[in-house]
């Protein structure tokens, strides 16, 4: 087991486990220097028959995943061999499995099943079309994620296959009964394993999506699906055909590709046997109507000019309702507005951007249950999908091109896919072209899993001269880049010359948004940022050099910066209805709060201004309270930093009262405060100090002169923190 904190390769810092199985652990990790979080399996490599074979689904699983660029497929990023074990770095996905969802609420409602069909059927497809062609072959609820934002992922690709024709069969039968295809373990003679290809992974979706439409599990006995509406008559008879089909033992009878899946499903309404009858009725009606415009020569009298004006004007009506929708929150709604229109006329850029914007909207609209309307890898994959199969000559539609790589880099933080679709828009565009080739370059470098940190900053360099001469302060593009360019810096701010650029850069960003009078861009988000970076930097500043004059400068300057973002913060926070600071409440302006408070105290303790460090951590304490996730930490903090002070005065506690008495008084008031702080029993640093505190406050110390000390208080610790004898 490998222990928290440590940093695997020089970057990825183990931050707790998460899970384990029989042959492998996993943990949260941290890359420090792209802060964002991993997981990593961790597998060692004993030699034995069971680990080889482990290491070899990993590998046949590593290679896979390598290349994908799909929402509902997981990244493999790096995998590393440390002293005989295995580290398999890869993407952390949050959230409980469907069959965990199953066992704890039983069958799924009929339209989030369809939703989730489309998804899978989605990944299948591209991993179906991928080169070679890649077969999954163990679909089922165990091996499906529901994330918070409810969208789903695909995990545990350790039985897929790269689908290589010319062989004729497969050699191992792989799969779990009951969702898997009659082919992966023998036909109906028994007469061994025969190919499985694309259909195999539609029988076992098919099977996958029956298990939860019905809350029937077809891998325990009798080992059968039936009709689902046979469980539930109120499901949709169109559903039940598709499943129906999908399921088929034959592969032949089954749909042969995930592309008829996916219209099917899209469409399951109209499978309905109370839909066609309906509709039968219609199309006698509507025969006789084309019938008599024929008779009456309409099309003759609108012509093509008037044909295109009604598509332009039902265009630009679905634009209009969509606008209305998103006004009202209806994300939903507006989402499908503006997708009847890139439908309708697919060469204008509008639709495609609200489209992609609403997503962005509602997927930042996070419920207390974590949940959100729309999942916005799921709209992103609708674009992309009408990208690569070019409607439209969407795919040379630099416009739509941006806006979608631009939310896949800002957004997602995917910057393999933000690359691809930056490098396909034209370097010649007057608009796009040089800016994306900034954009398509730092992607490209962010996507390694070996960051040339040196180049990076080069290009980030240059990018940001370029963004201060090319754009003047009323163009909202500027502005945006400011804000990637200063993450960016801030993620890197260790690189040699690199914080001294970053202050330049971003204090020039502060000057130019000043003067800044459009309305179409928030600027308490971008201050927002522009000063958080600021605090990084000027920390790391104040840190890194010898100068005392210069260190508190930069610490006023920490100081200054953080009181700047503390007042926006609070202005984000009246905006949110319903989100508080302190309390039970656990959100990200809780951990902004804390994380930019205790920033500010340590400014202030080095510059030796105790009564402003106390102040701080006390301000921290009242607006946090006591039964808050962060409170526990803040008093340990707040108990630390006292006790340290007094121990700089002198190193042994029994002189404190004498020689600190206000300090010593402050010290025992904390940690009387704290003891009904929620979990501070679980915090290390507080235990760390108690016992030292509580020999303090009940007088057990007996008072030295200070002269004769010759030991420190470290000295008379033992190894957990308890005092010596």
């Amino acid at each position: 087991m490998t222990k928290e904190g440590t940093v695997l390769d020089g970057k990825y810092e183990i931050w707790k486990e998460v899970g384990r199985g029989g042959m492998s652990i996993v943990y949260l990790a941290r890359d420090n220097r792209l802060n964002k979080q991993w997981a990593v399996k961790e597998i060692k490599n004993d030699g034995s028959k069971s680990t080889t074979t482990l290491l070899k689904g990993l590998e046949r699983e590593a290679n896979i995943l390598k290349n994908v660029d799909h929402p509902v497929l997981p990244r493999i990023v790096d995998i590393i061999n440390q002293e005989g074990t295995i580290y398999v770095v890869m993407d952390f996905i949050e959230g409980t499995t469907i069959s965990d969802r199953l066992k704890k609420e039983g069958a799924q409602p009929q339209e989030l099943v369809i939703e989730w069909g489309l998804q899978l059927a989605s990944a299948l497809d591209y991993l179906h079309n991928m080169n070679p062609p890649v077969i999954y072959r163990d679909m089922k609820p165990s091996n499906v994620m529901i994330k918070p934002e409810g969208g789903v992922k695909l995990i545990d690709f350790g039985t897929a296959k790269e689908y290589i024709i010319e062989n004729n069969a497969d050699t191992t039968a792989l799969g779990t009964r009951g969702y898997a295809a009659p082919e992966q373990f023998g036909d109906s003679k028994g007469r061994g394993i025969y190919k499985t290809d694309a259909r195999t992974d539609i029988y076992n979706l098919g099977a996958t999506l029956y298990h939860i439409v019905t809350g029937k599990n077809p891998s325990e006995p009798p080992y059968e699906m039936r009709p689902i509406r046979e469980w539930n008559p109120g499901l949709s008879s169109g559903l039940e055909k598709i499943i129906l089909k999908c399921t088929q033992p034959n592969p032949n009878d089954r749909y042969q590709n995930c592309s008829e899946l996916m219209y099917a499903l899209e469409h399951y309404t109209e499978l309905d046997d109370a839909y066609k009858k309906k509709n039968k009725n219609k199309m006698a009606a509507f025969v006789a109507t084309v019938s008599l415009a024929v008779v009456a020569g309409i099309t003759s009298l609108v012509g093509y000019t008037g044909l295109q004006k009604i598509k332009l004007d039902n265009y630009n009506s679905y634009i209009e309702i969509g606008n209305e929708y998103r006004a009202e929150g209806n994300y939903i709604q507006a989402a499908e507005e503006y997708k009847k229109a890139f439908e309708l006329d697919g060469s204008d850029a509008e639709a495609y951007e609200k489209y992609i914007q609403v997503y962005i909207d509602a997927s930042n609209e996070v419920r207390e249950d974590g949940t959100t309307d729309l999942q916005l890898e799921t709209g992103l994959n609708v674009v992309a999908n009408r990208i690569k199969a070019g409607h439209d000559s969407v795919d040379k539609n630099d416009q739509v091109l941006y806006k979608l790589a631009m939310t896949y880099f800002d957004e997602l933080g995917d910057y393999k896919l933000a690359s691809k679709y930056f490098n396909m828009i034209d370097p010649k565009d007057d608009e796009y072209g040089e800016l994306a080739g900034y954009y398509g370059s730092v992607s490209l470098i962010l996507s390694s899993t070996n960051i040339d940190a040196s180049e990076l900053m080069e290009q980030i360099d240059s990018f940001a001269a370029y963004n201060q001469s090319e754009y003047t302060n009323q163009n909202d593009i500027k502005f945006i880049n400011y804000k990637t360019i200063g993450r960016i810096y801030a993620t890197y701010i260790n690189e040699d010359g690199v914080a001294e650029n970053a202050d330049e850069v971003m204090n020039q960003a502060i000057e130019d948004l000043e003067e800044y009078n459009g309305t179409t861009l928030d600027t308490n988000d971008y201050f927002y940022s522009y000063y958080e970076n600021l605090i990084v930097i000027n920390e790391y500043l104040a840190n890194h050099t010898d100068n005392e004059n210069l260190k508190n400068q930069y610490n006023s300057y920490v100081i200054t910066y953080s009181d700047e973002y503390l007042t926006i913060l609070n202005i984000k926070l009246a905006e949110n209805e319903g989100l508080t600071i302190g309390g039970d409440s656990d959100n990200i302006f809780n951990t902004a709060y804390y994380n930019t408070m205790s920033g500010k105290a340590d400014a202030y303790a080095a510059m030796g201004e105790y009564d402003n460090v106390v102040a701080t951590y006390t301000q921290i304490e009242d607006v946090l309270g006591k039964n808050n996730v962060l409170s526990n930490k803040v008093y340990a903090d707040h108990l630390d930093y006292i006790y340290s002070y007094c121990v700089d005065i002198n190193q042994d506690p029994a002189n404190w009262k004498r020689l600190c008495k206000d300090e010593h008084d402050d010290l025992l008031a904390v940690y009387d405060e704290g003891q009904d702080v929620e979990g501070i029993n679980t915090n290390r640093t507080w235990n760390k100090r108690k016992d030292t505190v509580e020999m303090l406050k009940y007088g057990r110390y007996e008072e030295t002169d200070a002269d004769d000390v010759d030991e420190t208080l470290e000295d008379t610790e033992t190894e957990d923190g308890q005092m010596g004898e």
